[in-house]
């Protein structure tokens, strides 16, 4: 394996790990608007 092909896979595996990154804080402030919308519904249950 040359280092230009090196080169290219450890700059496509930054990428899938900004994106994986980018993924897992999108569903974090899903969950959490989420658990906002579940305390609401709840409340209003009770």
């Amino acid at each position: 394996m040359n280092q230009q092909k090196i080169d290219e896979m450890t700059q496509l595996l930054l990428k899938i790990e900004q994106e994986l990154k980018e993924s897992k804080e999108s569903l974090q402030l899903i969950n959490k608007s989420i658990d906002k919308y579940d305390k609401f519904a709840f409340l209003n249950v009770s």
